[in-house]
């Protein structure tokens, strides 16, 4: 029964990932890294190959547009990862025109393509070598959404000789969620029990002390 269960479980988690990844992100691909492609082990001719990362510069000719990407991590949907951790860049040229307006550099893409060689380029004063893609799919991701968590902090006072102090009253804090130096709509601070209910509203949403005593405190997020 147990066995059962876990398969159940292994199931419903292959399916998940699954259903989040976008369908032409799907399939086998080459497990090698731009970087470990400009250094010699480059994946076999005609090998697929799915690489991801933010866009460094875009180009359009007369025929294709071509891709200068640094390569990170993709996470279980195929998206690049937002970690300090690169693997490389490489070069992306697709058939076709895509906007250079809609592509801008730092915008997240995927790629799914066929490996054709590598090129040699400089960056600043260094000659890098570039593993080349004949994309097929260039998946623009959407940006990504900050999130921030909401945090009040209730601050108990105690008082008196008995073994089990009792709580007098809360002091409610605000604590404003970090926004990016600049950011004009990133939240603003708000001073303390701004916009908050009453001290006995907040006592009655605090669990009780043992024997009915009043609450302890503690911390609140929503």
């Amino acid at each position: 029964m147990l066995h059962f269960r876990i398969a159940a479980l292994l199931a419903t988690a292959t399916l998940a990932a699954c259903a989040t990844t976008p369908e032409s992100l799907r399939g086998e691909f080459a497990d090698t890294t731009p970087a470990q492609a400009s250094t010699g082990a480059e994946p076999a001719a005609a090998t697929t190959v799915r690489w991801g990362g933010p866009i460094l510069s875009m180009n359009n000719t007369a025929d294709q547009s071509c891709f200068e990407i640094l390569s990170r991590p993709l996470d279980s949907q195929g998206r690049p990862k937002h970690v300090d951790q690169d693997q490389g860049r490489f070069l992306a040229c697709y058939a076709g025109f895509l906007d250079p307006e809609t592509y801008k550099p730092g915008r997240d893409v995927t790629v799914v393509g066929t490996a054709t060689g590598t090129e040699v380029r400089k960056v600043g004063e260094f000659e890098y070598t570039y593993p080349k893609v004949s994309a097929q799919i260039v998946h623009l991701w959407k940006p990504r959404q900050q999130t921030a968590t909401t945090t009040y902090v209730v601050d108990p006072f105690f008082y008196g000789p008995y073994p089990y102090y009792y709580p007098y009253y809360y002091r409610v804090y605000y604590v404003a969620p970090p926004r990016e130096p600049g950011d004009p709509t990133g939240p603003q601070l708000q001073s303390p029990l701004q916009g908050m209910p009453g001290p006995s509203s907040i006592t009655k949403q605090l669990p009780q002390a043992p024997g009915g005593r009043a609450p302890l405190g503690g911390v609140i997020r929503r």
